[in-house]
């Protein structure tokens, strides 16, 4: 029912209107007595106490803003004598508090509900502890004010304050402002004991409450100078994330509803308040190391992610709010410290390993079929469910930043792309429209992704292959099934036609890349490896299900136009052509294809004019095109097709004599003549396009004559070799040797050289020089045998086919050949590379003065601090400088071992074992001497501790056997002991020598870092020992680089450079190994940093040489 409008004839008298509150005067301070006059309270002078507030307000606002320079230092004065006259001679008296006329008045306002004057003293408090935290000096007046705002009975007046309906902001904003400025004091100073009265400051519905007094129609500048209850509530929140401990963060981020409305009506924030939010988070939350996990997950569910990727993507303004957002959510899916990401690959939980069970018996063998959860759910088991569930929420399809947002979660975790597209409906019917360019960009992207190492699995091979459709989604995503990638290739669009055959190219890179992963992993598991090729098997055959027939390919490929405008559609039509052919043979030869046609218009257009960037494509088209016509059964290499003046295979070598260093089309040229019965050797294509290349035929005789030669010995091969066994049985010199028989090509050009003769004079002089060319050049390859002479002066002398000869075969002959006559570099080598080499390694960490690893792991459950490194840490405290640091992580030690030995651990053995046997060896240690235990035992604990946690290891064994072998270590024993035991023996498990001999490394590289562990490895003879393992014919890349940077870690500790040099003789053997292309840059590097960082004068001295002579 609406409000009765007001008449005149009415009775009733208009409704009085509410009262404003009456302007106070302010009053210019300019003594101490005038502001306690002001400030006094009288319950019959509240009007005046309202003036003296003003008054004092605006005195405040002058000093804490600098609006009087040149009066500022009366005014701290006058400031600083009220203060003192207002302290109690007992600071814990609450009767008579700090500033207690103000306080009397507040709790006489709170009696009276007189909210104005409530109002007015909670804004002075507010301003007055934020004008105390600028001044240094009035420190202690700060903290007095601070612990007297935190009294019991000042608390529950703020409370009520607090508690005040959403409608009185004008009550609630000083309030939230106070207790902001007093956890904020001195850098939070007292924000411990304002969260500890949590009850009266930071109850949570109260403040989730106040999260949601929103206000949306303040402009800017509104929002600046009155900020909404809401936006005062973040910042007292914020402020607490700041200042807290772990502890309470962790304790106030347990509180779920309240982080939710943290970030509810975050779109409706001023631009600067988003930016504090996601920055206080990240820096003190997020990348808080303390924090467990658990906490900071809290602040990351979907909801909140919801919310910020609203801002980073949608939020329209020229504020830096949406990119700092677009920052803050790219960080949260790449960082595992973050608390929401969970590096995962594509194994789910539990796919990873064989699971045996003796007491069944011996199976019946299934293969992969045998594995209950292979192929067996189309929708995996992931770990990162909260990324999952809030990727659903984004529209790659339509915004580039969610895209990018989505695909940086591909790459942290690859598991999310198969479960992610099992969720998603996309509709891909092939039709111009924004919607499915969208889609189909995005999926392209999603195929464009990189394979993760070893399949997904952390740093080393699993036992088991993925399951076939995770891989599968992976390499060509769900929603391109076979119906809608074969609508997509037989469409007139070509946009539409070229993004299927793109799709279908990086598809087929990526199964071949799939295809040699998985190899590698059979070859990594020999025990498993039958199960690896049975996966390739099945995503080999998966894929060919998904791919759309050859027969539609090709009509794809002859649907594009054969002109310059479609130059690049060629390309890649002829490239996923090619692709077919080499990934998936079988399909590709089920369907005949004549190669020739296009071939022979790719080689009549080869040398047409053009730009750089046609000339590259045209190039590529051949390529491709030679690469198909290599596997096609029906290609015809000798018959002159078309528009060509001469056969493929004599165009193809014109077109390579001009490009002699292509490898690729040598090797096909050689395969196709070899094939024919036409060469027999490498080295007579060699001979034969040098020829080509030297005298470089500007007319069409050569070509034509050497045509004709081809077709003369591919149809009749056997005729011509008997003529040269007949030649070769008549001009038999020498005793009964029998001499080897040139190619069938020496025996056509015989055949053929009367009739040179009959041509006309230039033609004759042409065709001399070719044919005593080639057979000059030919006698110089392996080839020249002394029928070949025999047969050379057969035509020179009797037929008289006589021209001029040239004058260096063999030079001309080596520009041609491919690394075969490389030219030698000078045996000198410089001291020091002119290039600058990088190298890719890591400096030891340094010893920190701080040691929070020594009470951190009680902290934590048992099993996570193993997890997190923190046991690990603490061992590492054993080799610390400080003495004081060793003896408290002994005495953590001794901790830890006890509860280990009383935890319900399932490793607990070993690793009480290994702990015992490290505290023994350190008492052992400073019984002799009081120096720190050197890392290279401690280091060895770290290392040994992880091998422990997993029973599965290739080191578990040795492991245990050395643990077995005594109570205690010998740290100088160590290297030579383990150099013994796993270099100079045989390994535990067949193909496991070489990750033993890297376990070894690693663990020394990771232990060099003090001159005692120098002096320890010199002694034992261990530098000379891992360079030998440099030249080992079965090191690999990893092993190289190990050695490389223990040599590297060495010249970083104080006289390690001068003991390479003078002890183990390094410059010589960086000589002697820099031949090998792999690490000639490393080695090269780490020679510079041994030159640069030896004790040059005692080198020179011990050498009796110059450094530049070494």
């Amino acid at each position: 029912m609406s409000k009765r409008p007001h008449t005149e004839d009415d009775s009733r008298p208009p409704k009085r209107p509410k009262p404003e509150p009456p302007h106070q005067a302010v009053e210019e301070i300019h003594f101490a007595r005038q502001l306690q006059e002001l400030l006094t309270f009288r319950q019959d002078g509240i009007q005046q106490l309202r003036a003296g507030i003003a008054s004092f307000k605006a005195f405040l606002e002058s000093i804490c803003y600098h609006k009087d320079e040149s009066d500022r230092g009366r005014q701290l004065s006058i400031l600083h004598e009220f203060l003192d006259s207002q302290k109690p001679a007992d600071p814990n008296d609450t009767e008579r508090p700090f500033l207690a006329q103000l306080w009397q008045a507040w709790s006489f306002a709170n009696q009276n509900n007189n909210d104005y004057l409530c109002s007015s003293i909670s804004a002075i408090f507010a301003l007055l502890v934020r004008t105390l935290s600028s001044l240094l000096e009035f420190r202690d007046h700060g903290i007095l004010l601070c612990r007297t705002v935190l009294q019991y009975q000042h608390l529950r007046m703020i409370r009520r304050s607090l508690d005040a309906p959403k409608h009185k902001d004008f009550l609630i904003s000083p309030c939230l402002r106070l207790l902001t400025e007093v956890t904020s004091f001195d850098g939070g100073l007292l924000a411990k004991e304002v969260y500890k009265r949590r009850e009266q400051t930071f109850d949570f519905m109260a403040l989730r409450r106040n999260l949601g007094a929103v206000k949306t129609d303040q402009t800017s500048e509104e929002a600046k100078r009155r900020p909404a209850i809401r936006t005062l509530t973040m910042r007292y929140i914020l402020t607490h994330l700041k200042y807290l401990h772990e502890g309470g963060k962790a304790d106030l981020l347990k509180n779920r509803p309240l982080c939710t409305s943290l970030f509810h009506f975050l779109q409706n924030d001023p631009p600067d308040v988003m930016v504090e939010l996601l920055t206080v988070t990240e820096q003190y939350v997020l990348k808080d190391d303390d924090l467990p996990r658990s906490a900071k997950a809290a602040l990351l569910i979907e909801h909140n992610l919801e919310r910020v990727a609203e801002i980073a993507t949608r939020y329209a303004t020229e504020h830096e709010a949406p990119a700092v957002a677009f920052a803050w959510l790219k960080c949260v899916c790449t960082q595992p410290s973050y608390g929401v990401l969970r590096m995962s690959g594509w194994y789910p939980p539990g796919t990873t390993n064989l699971a045996q069970d003796s007491s069944k018996g011996r199976p019946i063998d299934l293969g992969i079929n045998s594995l209950d959860f292979y192929d067996r759910d189309q929708k995996p088991n992931i770990r990162n469910t909260v990324l999952l569930a809030w990727m659903n929420t984004l529209r790659p399809h339509i915004n580039l930043r969610e895209r990018e947002l989505v695909l940086t979660c591909f790459r942290s975790a690859p598991e999310l792309v198969a479960a992610y597209l099992a969720e998603k409906n996309m509709q891909l019917e092939p039709k111009l429209s924004n919607t499915w360019i969208g889609y189909a960009s995005f999926l392209f992207e999603i195929v464009q992704l990189p394979l993760p190492s070893y399949l997904g699995h952390e740093d080393d091979w699993a036992q088991l292959p993925p399951q076939t459709y995770i891989m599968l989604d992976s390499i060509i995503p769900r929603p391109l099934t076979h119906k809608v990638l074969t609508r997509c290739l037989n469409q007139n669009s070509d946009l539409i036609r070229f993004f299927a055959i793109r799709m279908l190219i990086l598809a087929l890179e990526k199964l071949s890349q799939a295809l040699l992963q998985l190899a590698k992993g059979a070859k990594a598991n020999e025990s498993n490896a039958r199960l690896w090729k049975e996966a390739a098997e099945r995503l080999h055959s998966a894929f060919a299900e998904r791919f759309p027939a050859m027969k539609d390919t090709i009509v794809a490929f002859r649907k594009i136009p054969n002109d310059d405008e479609h130059l690049l559609q060629q390309e890649a039509a002829t490239r996923l052509l090619r692709l077919c052919y080499e990934v998936l043979p079988l399909q590709a030869m089920a369907e005949p294809f004549d190669v020739s046609v296009p071939l022979t218009e790719a080689l009549v257009r080869i040398n047409d004019e053009g730009s750089a960037e046609e000339a590259v494509l045209r190039s590529l088209r051949l390529q491709h095109l030679l690469q198909i016509a290599r596997r096609s059964s029906g290609m015809r290499w000798l018959s002159k097709q078309g528009a060509l003046e001469f056969s493929p295979i004599m165009t193809l070598l014109k077109i390579h004599a001009q490009d002699s260093k292509n490898k690729q089309i040598r090797d096909l040229l050689f395969e196709v003549l070899s094939e024919n019965n036409i060469l027999k050797s490498m080295s007579g294509l060699d001979a034969l396009v040098a020829i080509l290349h030297h005298r470089a035929p500007t007319s069409t005789t050569v070509p034509s004559f050497l045509d004709d030669c081809f077709v003369r010995a591919g149809r009749k091969p056997v005729k011509y070799l008997d003529d040269l066994e007949a030649l070769e049985a008549r001009g038999q010199q020498d005793v009964g040797s029998q001499r080897e028989l040139p190619s069938i090509l020496v025996g056509v050009l015989l055949e053929q050289a009367p009739f040179i003769l009959t041509k006309t004079d230039d033609e004759k002089v042409e065709l001399m020089d070719f044919v005593n060319g080639y057979l000059e050049l030919l006698l110089q390859t392996e080839e020249g045998t002394g029928l070949l002479q025999t047969l050379h002066d057969y035509i020179n002398i009797t037929i008289g086919l006589q021209s001029t000869r040239i004058a260096d075969p063999e030079l001309v002959l080596s520009k041609v050949q491919l690394g075969s006559f490389a030219t030698p570099e000078s045996d000198e080598r410089p001291l020091v590379p002119e290039a600058e080499d990088t190298l890719p390694f890591s400096a030891p960490p340094e010893e920190s003065e701080n040691h929070p690893e020594l009470l951190k792991w009680s902290q934590k459950d048992l099993a996570l601090a193993l997890e997190d490194g923190d046991i690990a840490a603490l061992i590492l405290c054993l080799s610390s400088q400080y003495p004081e640091i060793r003896s408290q992580a002994l005495t953590q030690l001794y901790k830890l071992e006890d509860r280990v030995l009383h935890s319900n651990l399932d490793d607990k053995d070993p690793i009480y074992i290994l702990l015992g046997e490290l505290i023994e060896t350190y008492e052992q240690h400073i019984a002799n001497n009081q120096s720190a235990l050197p890392h290279l035992a401690t280091c060895f604990a770290t290392h040994a501790l992880k091998v422990q946690m997993q029973p599965i290891h290739y080191m578990y064994p040795k492991i245990n056997k050395f643990l077995n072998k005594g109570p205690g270590w010998r740290a100088s024993k160590l290297p030579t002991y383990w150099f013994e035991n796993t270099v100079l023996s045989e390994p535990e498990e067949d193909d496991r020598y070489w990750k033993e001999v890297q376990w070894v490394l690693g663990w020394l590289v990771d232990a060099l870092r003090t001159t005692d562990d120098l002096e320890i490895l010199r002694k034992g003879g261990v530098f000379e020992k891992v360079m030998s393992l440099y030249g080992s014919p079965g090191s690999g890349l990893r092993v190289k680089e190990k050695v490389l940077e223990m040599l590297w870690r060495v010249t970083l500790v104080e006289g390690g450079s001068t003991t390479l040099v003078t002890r183990a003789g390094v410059l010589s053997w960086s000589d002697m190994v820099s031949v090998e292309k792999d690490t000639e840059g490393l080695v090269r590097a780490v020679r510079k940093k041994v030159v640069e960082t030896c004790d040059r004068v005692k080198v020179e001295e011990w050498s009796g040489l110059m450094m530049e002579m070494l």
